[in-house]
């Protein structure tokens, strides 16, 4: 079995078809987005603060901007990619900038507690056997007065999460169990988050329970990806900053047409289908709201006049008035009351009817157990079925 990183489980939960092409079939893209270019040099000039440190230097505040200046000239390259289409790489290069001055007034002279490593290795089992492997990187793990353990992380992003989220994250909780497994004699440790555009610190601490419960979700997470035979693509605002636009089915044609100039992008064939169909579908909207409010006026003529006919110059139309006894529906109310009453009658089955497409969702989220859902799948079959869904493109310069 492999050894994993929670970089490398958060791409599987985020995108299957992600973690496939970047862990499994190794294609390796040259690009680079900026924002993680930026995150890279300020993690590396914050090492060399509190290395430095470590052997009684105390870097000055400009002497650490020089070494910021130069390393981002020595590692930019021209497949750096900037997605935003507002801002330049300098005003990311001044925000790494202001990040490393702000940290720098907040802590400097970095002597508040006792640096163990910085970019610390971890190498750990989440069980006993040594199957379910894990590695990854401690920004800095430091001891304070009182032998409380820091694990710290540092934050380049442009959103400032809750604390209700650093209580659920799982990255430094996993970190939490490789320094426990390494040091077995450490009592308390906590998990700090610096985020450094906002200047705020996040601390977190997780039980024993905790992570007892944390090592068996996330063995359960690895199970799940060592059996995956199906890698589907996910969707979400990251889809941005992904380096295979070219190999993914919801993708592909927008980075196919995307550079076309305005008059080769018109008569692309999936263009012209897309724009043929939006405009067929406003017309059928507005077709059927029409069609709505002319059906209401023939009922209330037909109410009015005492009819149940009415003739056109070529067509006639019939009108049919029921009455019919309609109950709560699922979401109702008095819809749990109704249920009960049946089935204490013992009537249930006579008047229940299967939900095929809840049961379908409730296989494929794996809600029941095992052997279940196994004797249901064996009634069951796979039927390919086609969709068109409409949707509005976003601007990107929004």
């Amino acid at each position: 079995m492999s050894i994993y990183s929670h970089s490398q489980l958060s791409t599987y939960e985020e995108c299957p078809l992600k973690y496939k092409l970047r862990y499994r079939d190794k294609i390796k893209r040259d690009t680079e987005g900026v924002e993680a270019f930026l995150g890279s040099r300020v993690h590396e000039t914050l090492k060399k603060c509190y290395d430095d440190a470590r052997l009684t230097k105390v870097n000055a505040l400009p002497d650490l901007l020089s070494f910021y200046e130069t390393i981002w000239g020595q590692n930019w390259h021209d497949e750096i990619v900037v997605t935003r289409k507002d801002v330049t790489p300098g005003h990311y290069k001044a925000l790494g900038k202001k990040m490393i001055e702000t940290y720098y007034s907040r802590y400097a002279p970095f002597g508040s507690d006792t640096t163990i490593d910085t970019e610390m290795r971890v190498v750990f089992s989440l069980d006993d056997g040594g199957k379910y492997q894990l590695q990854g990187y401690i920004d800095r793990l430091s001891r304070s007065g009182d032998g409380i353990y820091h694990i710290h992380d540092y934050k380049t992003s442009a959103h400032l999460p809750g604390q209700s989220d650093a209580d659920s994250d799982r990255q430094l909780a996993l970190y939490h169990i490789g320094v426990k497994r390494r040091w077995p004699d450490i009592q308390q440790v906590r998990l700090v988050w610096h985020y450094l555009a906002f200047d705020r610190e996040l601390v977190s601490a997780r039980s024993d329970d905790t992570l007892t419960e944390l090592a068996t979700g996330t063995r359960k997470l690895i199970d799940d990806i060592e059996t995956a035979t199906d890698f589907p693509p996910g969707e979400s605002r990251l889809c941005e900053w992904c380096e295979y636009p070219d190999l993914c089915p919801r993708r592909k044609h927008l980075y196919m047409v995307e550079s076309l100039p305005v008059n080769q992008y018109l008569k692309e064939p999936g263009v012209i289908l897309v724009n043929r169909f939006a405009e067929l579908k406003d017309k059928a909207a507005e077709i059927g709201e029409e069609m709505d409010l002319v059906r209401d006026a023939i009922v209330d003529y037909a109410k009015r006049e005492q009819v149940t006919a009415i003739k056109g110059s070529g067509s006639q139309v019939r009108i049919k008035f029921d009455k019919k006894l309609r109950f709560p529906g699922k979401n109702d109310e008095g819809r749990r009351e109704l249920d009960a009453a049946i089935i204490r009658a013992g009537k249930w089955m006579e008047v229940s009817q299967l939900d095929a497409t809840a049961l379908s969702r409730a296989i494929e989220k794996s809600a029941w157990d095992e052997r279940l859902i196994n004797a249901v799948l064996s009634h069951g079959r796979i039927e390919e079925t086609s969709t068109v869904f409409m949707s509005k493109v976003k601007n990107n310069d929004e």
